[in-house]
């Protein structure tokens, strides 16, 4: 069986067009949740990140695999690990697909196990100064374009 080393996700800002084009288009098509998510979003309620994912597997020859998903929503909050709570449970899900590359490639690796292991969750610094601001009241300019 081969050992994982360390889960982890680090999220950085991304409000792209894309990812905001992307939401309003699921939003125009009836979505109620994504319209939810855009009005959190231009309150400064929501923030829009980019995941960039990390599988650790020790054993012979350490490897690391990785993937990134764009345009994820969270809900922005003043307690920091609220947010990389938001970050960890939907990490897991796409971890444990990375995983399941490395079972299809006949590798003996706990798949389902890997949604309950921890998942060490980064903030980037720019993410970090929106929660500062949201805790200090502040409106983000970027939110406002949306």
């Amino acid at each position: 069986m081969i050992a994982v080393q360390r889960l982890s996700a680090r999220a950085r800002l991304d409000e792209s067009p894309v990812a905001l084009s992307h939401a309003r288009a699921r939003a125009e098509s009836g979505d109620e949740s994504w319209e939810q998510w855009l009005a959190d979003y231009r309150r400064g309620d929501a923030l829009i990140l980019r995941l960039d994912l990390t599988l650790e597997l020790a054993g012979d020859g350490d490897e690391v695999l990785a993937t990134s998903r764009d345009g994820f929503f969270v809900e922005s909050h003043v307690h920091a690990p609220k947010v990389e709570q938001q970050i960890a449970e939907v990490a897991s899900g796409d971890l444990a697909a990375l995983a399941g590359q490395v079972a299809r490639r006949g590798r003996d690796l706990d798949v389902h196990g890997i949604g309950a292991m921890y998942v060490h969750v980064e903030l980037d610094p720019d993410v970090q100064r929106r929660l500062s601001a949201r805790r200090a009241g502040e409106q983000p300019a970027e939110a406002s374009r949306a």
